[in-house]
């Protein structure tokens, strides 16, 4: 009897035991690049490893029996839950690292034309997840028969959710964030229990059912504390500010490459008053993260700033200086949810967009504006489109002409060699008294993307600056370069509030220079050294 009744239950032990060990090797997997990245501290030693060992256990148990139900609509669950769970396994294996905070925002906050764009990558994560779903509901409904008893792990997995949403009302530092609307570090405190689905889940619906942080566009009466006041009076009349996209320097022949990339901008940046500044990175991987510490005083550590202090456009009118967001077609800002930096960019007295979906047609946007309005000072932000992925929407057919071999991303900076040279050239025809900034928001893994793991090469960027104003030359960005040898990009704000009239706190500027640090895909704050070292 006891040997019959052995048999009978041998395979659910053995099921259950493989089901074990696929949750626990996910969970280490999901401990160890999402929480520890380059710590050498134990994923064993850690509690919340075996917590969210359990819960990966349970949540597979429970697909299982919903796959194995006889209610075609709890099929379709346990078909839907394995699907995202299979897709977060096969972003692992394709990009070897997790799904992030920042990737979520970055999808969620997406504008259409990006979303399309990104399609072909994500076919590349989703196709395989949805062939091996289908395999495995195949599988168990032809050859398992084997149902568990879900009381305890439902019983179980509700009860740490419970404890978990508790524990995070109650949490002082979470708490201040709660009431300012931003219940997103909640959700990232969900992850440590909870890795396959959930967290990814409730983090993608509370970004788009949460009040908008974002909104607001009242302008901010607060400077931030670095900033010495009154400004001075403005001695450039125009300053452009050219924010390229996703561009990796090691591709731009004015940095050495062997293809003729950028010989427009080796030529316009290599001029009396201009400077093709080396060793340059962003302060973090995503459009999202980066740009707002470029135009406010937010830091890598925290938002606050962002909402609380004046942003660099809002310098620009309190020091009478007239504003424009100038972007390619395909940056749409879209409403107000969209994005983080949409909070800054409609700050601006005109937020304006190209007709045309390339690059090139922010001349005529530029032209149009400079026409239109003639009286200085103005800051104008030109946000090109630049070398997203992919590569192929962003040049045509002049640039295959001019670079016949080369691949694609080669080409997309080719265009926005030419992009830039064609700005230029139009501020040279209404401006004599200018100053020009061209750098990206981050670079790019180019053919694989960025926002991925720590590859040195989505932080290394291009900045070149010109002016003719002769107090503004390659001494003074040098000024700002850090100890470790880098021009960060969050020295940008720094740079801007300078030429804008405003002085800077030299105490406050000596500290940030010594201290270099980047917002890792996982949003983790790191040292760049530790980057820059590793590769």
């Amino acid at each position: 009897m006891n040997l019959c009744r052995i048999k009978k239950i041998l395979p659910s032990i053995l099921l259950l035991l493989i089901y074990t060990f696929i949750g626990a090797i996910w969970s280490y997997c999901y401990c160890k690049y999402h929480f520890y990245d380059n710590s050498t501290d134990s994923v064993l030693d850690d509690l919340f490893f075996y917590i969210m060992t359990i819960t990966t256990l349970f949540f597979i148990m429970i697909v299982h029996n919903c796959l194995c139900s006889g209610y075609k609509l709890v099929v379709v669950l346990g078909v839907l839950l394995l699907f995202l769970f299979l897709s977060e396994v096969s972003y692992f294996i394709f990009y070897g690292d997790m799904i992030s905070d920042s990737l979520l925002d970055s999808i969620v906050e997406t504008n259409s034309y990006e979303l399309l764009s990104m399609a072909k990558q994500a076919l590349m994560i989703i196709g395989p997840a949805f062939i091996a779903t289908l395999l495995i509901l195949f599988i168990l409904k032809k050859f398992v028969c084997i149902k568990f008893r879900l009381f305890i792990p439902i019983t179980i997995y509700v009860l740490i959710l419970f404890t978990l949403l508790y524990y995070l009302g109650s949490y002082s530092v979470i708490k201040s964030d709660l009431k300012r609307g931003a219940y997103k570090p909640a959700i990232g405190v969900m992850r440590k229990c909870y890795s396959a689905v959930l967290a990814n889940l409730a983090y993608i619906l509370v970004s788009y059912t949460t009040t908008d942080i974002y909104s607001n566009s009242h302008e901010i009466e607060k400077f931030n504390d670095a900033v010495l006041l009154p400004p001075n009076k403005p001695d450039n009349d125009l300053i452009v500010f050219i924010m390229g996209e996703s561009s990796f320097v090691n591709r731009y022949s004015s940095y050495g490459y062997h293809k003729q990339t950028t010989p427009f901008m080796t030529n316009i940046f290599s001029q009396n008053g201009g400077c093709i500044m080396p060793n340059s990175h962003s302060a973090a991987a995503f459009t999202r993260d980066s740009i707002p510490m470029t135009l406010s005083f937010n830091v890598p550590e925290s938002d606050d700033n962002l909402f609380n202090n004046k942003s660099i456009i809002e310098m620009a009118k309190f020091n009478h200086y007239k504003t424009y967001w100038l972007a390619s077609k395909r940056q749409v800002i879209q409403g107000t949810f969209n994005t983080k930096f949409g909070f800054i960019a409609r700050k601006s007295d005109v937020v304006s967009f190209s007709e045309e979906s390339l690059d090139i047609g922010l001349s005529q946007l530029l032209e149009d504006t400079l026409q239109k309005d003639d009286a200085p000072p103005k800051f104008i932000l030109v946000h090109l489109r630049g070398s997203h992925q992919p590569y192929e929407g962003d040049y045509d057919d002049i640039d295959k002409q001019a670079l016949p071999d080369a691949e694609e991303y080669d080409l997309t900076v080719h265009h926005t060699d030419r992009t830039v040279k064609a700005l230029y050239d139009v501020i040279n025809k209404y401006s004599d008294n200018y100053t020009i900034i061209y750098t990206s928001d981050h670079g790019e893994i180019v053919n694989v993307g960025h926002g991925i793991g720590d590859n040195v090469d989505q932080f290394l960027i291009p900045f070149m600056f010109i002016s003719t104003n002769p107090r503004y030359n390659c001494e003074y960005i040098e000024s700002f370069r850090g100890e470790s040898g880098y021009l960060s990009g969050l020295m940008n704000k720094y740079i801007l509030s300078n030429l804008l009239g405003y002085e800077i706190d030299q105490a406050t500027l000596n500290k940030e220079k010594g201290n270099d640090r980047v917002v890792m895909p996982n949003s983790t704050v790191r040292p760049f050294s530790e980057i820059l070292n590793k590769h």
